[in-house]
């Protein structure tokens, strides 16, 4: 089984409407032999990415497809934080994501503990996104895994999920963060080509991965970044690591299931 535990109903070129996105997505599901998908909403409304309110309407009794839940922590903070914990006690949503960088603010700002309250409450994740963006490698600023430190030592019961490993600086990454047992990464976007090659390329992030896996064998989950980044290619990363059916099994979905607590 494989679970990819990090994509997005987004704009795609001659596919604009998101439930046609998301029928490519189930097709590029079934090609790549993929079971399961965890769809990450964005946190304000657009047109090149569903929000919450999309995704619940076109992922509704799709029973291959779970969802996150978001937040934009400058608007009506309360007003979300009541929906979401509402929506997180009924298990519409496995996981809580959170964008510092893409947003400017950092994930020890005061605005976000309320979102980690609600998620040790309801026993589901908070997600952060890291790393630089193409655009604007500033922007990693808020989002350096030492404030991600910070909360897992204040919280010590979140269950936190680092997105992207910080890239290009993975490494560092890892090594800032691997002794805590409540920090967990996935996968997403560390195969795609650019994001190899300003990390060192391909045998070193090899590498990274490798030790993760080793080292921390239950807290590693495939993801992707479909549409933005190809399946085929984070697939190949792990498969291309020698480990253990066992330890493929755990990345691929056990610790997604575990992690997230999908009914499957």
């Amino acid at each position: 089984m494989i679970i990819d535990a990090h994509v997005h109903i987004s704009y795609l070129p001659g596919e604009r409407k998101f439930p046609g996105v998301k029928n490519v997505l189930l097709s590029s599901m079934k090609e790549n032999k993929i079971d399961y998908s965890v769809v990450i909403p964005d946190n304000v409304p657009n047109t090149q990415c569903a929000d919450m309110k999309t995704l619940k309407l076109i992922l509704e009794n799709e029973k291959k497809l779970f969802s996150m839940g978001t937040v934009n922590i400058f608007q009506e903070l309360d007003k979300q934080i009541r929906n979401l914990r509402k929506l997180s006690k009924n298990r519409e949503l496995c996981a809580i994501k959170l964008f510092p960088g893409h947003d400017p603010f950092y994930p020890t700002d005061k605005r976000c503990h309320p979102v980690y309250t609600l998620c040790i409450e309801n026993n589901i994740p908070v997600v952060f996104h890291t790393g630089i963006s193409v655009s604007d490698e500033s922007c990693a600023k808020y989002n350096d895994p030492k404030y991600l430190v910070e909360i897992a030592e204040k919280y010590k019961n979140l269950k936190i999920v680092i997105s992207h490993f910080f890239w290009p600086k993975m490494e560092y990454c890892y090594e800032i963060t691997k002794n805590f047992d409540n920090i967990n990464y996935d996968t997403s976007a560390i195969a795609d080509p650019e994001v190899v090659n300003a990390s060192g390329g391909w045998n070193n992030v090899s590498k990274i991965l490798k030790a993760v896996a080793l080292e921390k064998p239950d807290n590693l989950i495939f993801g992707s970044d479909w549409p933005m980044c190809p399946v085929e290619k984070h697939i190949e990363l792990i498969k291309g690591l020698g480990l253990s059916a066992e330890a493929e099994e755990k990345i691929f979905s056990k610790n997604a299931i575990k992690l997230y607590l999908l009914q499957i």
